[in-house]
């Protein structure tokens, strides 16, 4: 392919013929804006004048920044084409969320990066409100002094079965620990080094007349129930029986997961 003017290829359209919503600009492989078009621009609330010659970071959230430099120090062909999730940062540090398409062509010989991105918009906004959201939830689990566990049945159940296949589904069936926090942890005493979750679920929550008993009043309250006794073993092998509030995820009449909170079964103190 044979090189234009201004640095494309000549079956490629050239940089200032991209319009509308998408944001356009072109890095070379020191970093540094050689072009921009005007959209990406206005979002960013500059012109393009100013936006020609600014380093990556100018401009670029210091994670996107990163991975730009790190796609700039590769040694790649011409018309390599990855695709990123990268941030821009415009006035007052306005976040703008984008997908990018970034693909390396040669200008006037030396290589440089067009990269063509779609503003997430609302869709960045609502996906960084979700992380947002996990994180804080997962903080709010990790802190709690009560412990929260959740198992995740890779093979769901069929809770259409007669009980008993359901109580059997739901020991058989492949499941693990999707969540357990450091209260968990600590009521099953594993050692410092333990990962709780690396760990079968029926390791730690045996097949048992009692706690098919446990599955049993899970399944006749509705999949939602309280102050429900299990029998588990910690990880010394001594076995302490737990109550337990139970939730559940069905859906189209298969359970997915089961989760709850759990605490120690006190037992009344002796009367003199």
């Amino acid at each position: 392919m044979t090189a234009r003017q201004d640095g494309g290829l000549a079956n490629e359209p050239g940089w200032d013929d991209f319009t509308g919503d998408l944001l356009v600009d072109v890095v070379d492989a020191t970093g540094r804006v050689v072009w921009v078009n005007d959209a990406q621009a206005e979002s960013l609330g500059l012109l393009p004048a100013e936006m020609a010659g600014l380093s990556i970071e100018a401009c670029y959230a210091p994670a996107s920044a990163e991975a730009l430099r790190e796609l700039c120090g590769r040694t790649l062909p011409d018309g390599f084409i990855t695709t990123l999730e990268l941030d821009l940062i415009g006035q007052g540090g306005r976040r703008v969320r984008t997908l990018a398409r970034c693909r390396k062509l040669s200008r006037a010989g030396q290589p440089c990066f067009r990269l063509i991105k779609l503003n997430l918009g609302h869709v960045g906004r609502a996906y960084d409100d979700l992380q947002a959201d996990n994180e804080l939830f997962r903080r709010i689990i990790a802190d709690a002094s009560e412990a929260h566990w959740c198992i995740e049945f890779l093979e769901p159940v069929d809770i259409n079965r007669p009980r008993e296949e359901v109580v059997d589904q739901i020991f058989a069936n492949r499941s693990i620990w999707r969540v357990a926090n450091p209260a968990m942890v600590a009521l099953y005493a594993l050692p410092d080094a333990g990962e709780f979750r690396s760990f079968d679920v029926r390791l730690y929550w045996p097949r048992t007349p009692e706690n098919e008993a446990f599955v049993g009043q899970i399944i006749d309250a509705n999949y939602r129930i309280d102050a429900a006794i299990s029998s588990d073993r910690r990880h010394d092998g001594t076995t302490v029986s737990l109550e337990n509030d139970v939730r559940a995820e069905i859906r189209e009449a298969f359970l997915y997961r089961i989760w709850g909170n759990c605490r120690l079964v006190r037992l009344p103190a002796p009367t003199i």
